[in-house]
């Protein structure tokens, strides 16, 4: 379209992004750290269970989340069946369908290929930062702009998560003794979890989970975990539809 004096009409530069990646990336790097032990120790369980190393590794881009890993490689050293293995994993990640509803509205104007991108990094940590970042007053700014940062987050997990389970598949042999996947896994969830208990809901879900979890340990096929997965999602859906 032309104005009157017959020029065109001015578009307006629209900001660069690679600012808003940076910011990504540097607001991954603590998640990074507090990934590292988990990581290591999973990539070594991983490789110590009969499969070949790079097999075994696999399962990081095919399934991007610790805890349904954690989950499968549980099941797997009880002996459960495929189908256990599977479901115990579709259940723990039921979660990011929360994390997806809660993330659709900051989502509009996203192309489905983005969408399709977004729902493939999901995980706890990525929900976490981007939802900080999408609730900030500024609304963290465009559709292109809340893109350009969820992407960048889940990249740089992603690219972060790839190379220490890698790291600890090729390490399991000199690795210490002392990282043991039943103590690493705890601690990590726990530096992860902390700064997402920010409402009664999530209060509700991970002292639910934590305590029926805790009080099945001793079910067959490490179904515990299963268990205080679920029962975190209904108390957390509970609390939740009470507060609305």
């Amino acid at each position: 379209m032309s104005t009157a004096t017959g020029s065109p009409r001015a578009v307006p530069a629209q900001a660069p992004l690679r600012p808003v990646v940076l910011r990504a990336a540097a607001d991954a790097v603590p998640v990074i750290a507090a990934y590292v032990p988990f990581g290591l120790t999973l990539g070594a369980t991983l490789a110590a269970s009969g499969i070949s190393p790079l097999v075994a590794w696999s399962s990081s881009p095919l399934l991007f989340g610790g805890a349904a890993q954690l989950l499968a490689v549980q099941l797997l050293g009880a002996g459960a069946n495929v189908a256990v293995v599977v479901l115990g994993a579709l259940v723990v990640n039921s979660r990011m369908l929360l994390y997806s509803a809660s993330l659709a509205q900051h989502a509009d104007g996203w192309s489905r290929r983005a969408r399709w991108a977004g729902a493939y990094l999901l995980a706890d940590p990525v929900y976490a930062l981007a939802l900080g970042r999408f609730t900030r007053p500024d609304g963290g700014g465009d559709a292109r702009t809340r893109l350009a940062y969820y992407l960048g987050v889940g990249s740089t997990l992603w690219t972060a998560w790839m190379g220490v389970t890698a790291a600890g598949a090729l390490l399991a042999g000199v690795l210490p003794d002392g990282l043991r996947l039943d103590v690493a896994a705890p601690l990590t969830f726990l530096l992860l979890v902390l700064p997402m208990l920010t409402s009664r809901p999530a209060w509700a879900a991970a002292a639910t989970g934590g305590a029926v979890a805790v009080a099945a340990s001793g079910l067959p096929l490490g179904l515990g975990l299963l268990v205080g997965s679920a029962a975190g999602i209904a108390a957390g859906a509970l609390v939740g539809r009470r507060h609305g």
